[in-house]
């Protein structure tokens, strides 16, 4: 395996591993949270059980699996659309939203994700004064750049995308300059 390909699985399994004491206190897996966060931010209640599969780039019967054992959990619900019967609606259930928001709270809004990301690319050689907001904001869009241009040539088609900066971001929150870069970018 070439070291680059082997680096990136190993900082991919690390940053799972930051998450993964938090999520299962929910009984989640990063791959479920990431599954209830876009059924969550679908834009009607209920999302078509294939549109799941075209947001996290896996394959139908992943999907599948994966929502048996949510539906087991008592987090969503999956119902047959009655325009084709062929086809399943997923919804999120009370317990369901709840859930997520907490999950959400826990791992987006705490800060701390975004404060060990920003640790970990100082201490991997790439070097930014993060006390430098616009050093900081280049340094993290560089890098946000590059993942975007591997998940591109290795042939990802996921697209997910969370929002790091929900409308009641804590200004005092120690990773607060990165809704100010979202802003910066997106101008």
């Amino acid at each position: 395996m070439l070291a680059s390909f082997f680096a990136m699985k190993r900082a991919h399994h690390s940053v799972l591993r930051l998450g993964r004491k938090p999520l299962a206190a929910l009984g989640l897996t990063a791959a479920r949270f990431d599954l209830l966060f876009a059924v969550k931010i679908f834009r009607q209640r209920k999302i078509p059980q294939r549109g799941l599969q075209r947001i996290l780039g896996v394959s139908r019967t992943t999907v599948s699996r994966m929502l048996a054992s949510l539906e087991e959990l008592g987090l969503v619900t999956r119902t047959v659309d009655a325009r084709d019967r062929r086809r399943k609606n997923v919804e999120l259930t009370t317990r369901g939203r709840w859930t997520i928001a907490f999950a959400y709270r826990q791992l987006v809004k705490s800060g701390w994700a975004e404060l060990a990301l920003r640790s970990a690319l100082g201490a991997g050689g790439v070097r930014f004064d993060w006390s430098d907001e616009e050093e900081a904001l280049e340094g993290i869009a560089r890098f946000e750049g590059e993942l975007r241009d591997i998940r591109s040539a290795l042939g990802d088609v996921a697209s997910l995308e969370y929002d790091p900066a929900p409308d009641d971001f804590d200004p005092d929150h120690p990773a607060a300059w990165y809704e100010r870069w979202l802003d910066h970018c997106a101008a």
